[in-house]
């Protein structure tokens, strides 16, 4: 079968994730993994396989790793499509911040990050079809692609009452880390270093990357797409990043 003859799905419950992969101009359809919040011990055979991290962490918390686990989940019911999934973690004095319990949480997550710099990673798999010759990792009868993506991002020194008025807007909570890039949480970050649309939660040109390897081409150019998003969020020119 080829690759223009196949399904591309999105593992995604995320709506950023959705409207950036929609800026690349991919046809594809969405359906969510459960898979997330029951983690199973990382199979051997994958873990020598994937992306280096920039900084230590649990091969359990690989980002790439629980990237595809919700690709496999989706996968293992759609064997002929191609199926990415995306997990962005927030990465603190070698911890991984995650989306916080309740509004105190949020409060203590926001309060360790302000005027310091974490690492955001976005780890990428692009599950392909059982019946696909393209490189990549092969694992349980199906090939995988895999990447990883870091950004550092800086946040300004904040107030406890700074804070407290991010976190009463609600957006905190289904955010690693307990802040949103493209939402009320711009306010809060002084800088970032790298790829914004990762700190979003999907790298445009590692996406771009994996899908053309794949053999499907982005109707789109990513640095194209990047620079819609900014100017649908109100956020251009500069001081953005030019890393899409």
């Amino acid at each position: 079968m080829s690759s223009s003859s196949c399904q591309l799905i999105l593992a995604s419950a995320s709506p950023r994730r959705r409207e950036l992969l929609a800026l690349l101009g991919a046809q594809y359809t969405c359906l969510a993994s459960p898979v997330e919040d029951h983690p199973a011990p990382p199979p051997d055979a994958l873990v020598a396989h994937l992306p280096p991290l920039p900084e230590p962490l649990p091969v359990a918390a690989h980002p790439t790793l629980v990237a595809w686990r919700k690709a496999a989940d989706i996968g293992r019911h759609h064997p002929d499509a191609f199926v990415l999934a995306a997990d962005t973690e927030v990465v603190i004095d070698g911890m991984v911040l995650g989306k916080p319990r309740d509004a105190d949480h949020a409060r203590a997550m926001i309060r360790r990050l302000a005027g310091r710099a974490h690492t955001v990673m976005t780890g990428l798999c692009l599950l392909l079809p059982r019946d696909a010759q393209n490189d990549g990792v092969l694992y349980d009868g199906r090939r995988a692609l895999f990447d990883l993506v870091a950004s550092r991002v800086h946040f300004r020194a904040l107030s406890d009452d700074e804070i407290a008025a991010y976190v009463a807007l609600g957006e905190s909570f289904d955010k690693a880390g307990g802040y949103g890039l493209q939402s009320g949480g711009a306010v809060l970050i002084e800088s970032i270093e790298g790829s914004y649309t990762n700190v979003v939660g999907l790298p445009l040109p590692a996406v771009a990357r994996l899908l053309r390897v794949a053999g499907i081409e982005p109707p789109i150019d990513p640095v194209e797409a990047y620079h819609v998003w900014l100017r649908s969020q109100g956020k251009e020119p500069a001081p953005w990043p030019t890393q899409p």
